[in-house]
């Protein structure tokens, strides 16, 4: 009988089955190196996003309370004037003044609203009584603004009743001012106000966030504030507005756009 030969591989078999097993190995590199690119490039993207997040409202804080420090201050200057000899106590609407002394009191009550009127760009900074006679500084626009019952327009601005004051922005349509109103008496209120271009330095960007844009909107998302000056009393874009309509405190990031929005006192919201 003959010896049954055993089977011996080729070169070529063994060849073949090297290189299938070199391709299979570059394709579980491959696909090795691909997950764990991509569970880097998703946790990198997820870290950066988290962090411009929280810069951006970070910003946004910084500005609210800055707006915030900065009504704080007008406020503090408003109530100053409380103490002007006569300034808490004089009502010009009381039928029994003398009109000499009457004369004098304002003209001393307005000498001294004159000296604290200095220390800010003030358009207005006087009193108003019930009868419409003012001291200190009234604008011309303002009383024309108001009209003959301008003491009650302003008084009607008057929010807060535990402190007898109340911040308005956009009365009438008018974006142009800032009006603070905060009650002296029965009829007397102390008015303040200034151009909306003051809260240029409220809301100055870093320069890290320099292309960054702060608005200051209304309860109706009207701007009172834009550092892009056409925007002033426009509504708020509809792209924006989508995102943060209802929200008090929040931010938001999509494909398109951060938003990040904060309440301010008197229904004004910050948003970056």
């Amino acid at each position: 009988m003959y010896k049954t030969e055993k089977a011996r591989p080729t070169l070529k078999s063994v060849r073949k089955q090297l290189f299938l097993m070199t391709v299979g190995f570059v394709a579980l590199i491959i696909a090795v190196v691909t997950i764990v690119t991509t569970i880097t490039f998703a946790k990198t993207d997820s870290l950066l996003k988290s962090k411009v997040i929280s810069l951006t409202s970070s910003l946004n804080v910084q500005m609210k309370l800055n707006l915030d420090s900065y009504l704080s201050r007008m406020e503090t200057v408003g109530t100053l004037a409380f103490g002007v000899k006569d300034a808490y106590t004089y009502d010009a609407s009381d039928p029994d003044n003398d009109e000499y002394e009457a004369l004098n009191t304002e003209k001393a009550i307005t000498e001294e609203l004159n000296k604290l009127c200095i220390m800010d760009n003030f358009v207005d900074y006087g009193i108003v009584y019930r009868n419409n006679r003012t001291v200190g500084k009234i604008s011309n626009g303002t009383t024309n603004l108001l009209g003959e019952d301008m003491f009650d327009k302003l008084n009607a601005m008057i929010t807060r009743q535990r402190t007898k004051d109340g911040w308005e922005a956009g009365y009438l349509g008018n974006f142009k001012r800032i009006y603070y109103v905060k009650r002296v008496h029965e009829n007397a209120l102390i008015v303040l106000s200034f151009y909306t271009s003051e809260l240029e330095a409220v809301f100055d960007n870093p320069e890290t966030l320099g292309d960054m844009d702060i608005r200051l909107v209304n309860s109706d998302y009207n701007i009172l504030y834009s550092a892009r000056k056409d925007e002033t009393g426009e509504l708020l874009n509809d792209d924006i507005l989508s995102r943060v309509k209802g929200k008090t405190s929040a931010s938001v990031m999509d494909d398109n756009y951060l938003v990040t929005v904060n309440s301010c006192g008197d229904d004004w919201y910050v948003i970056c």
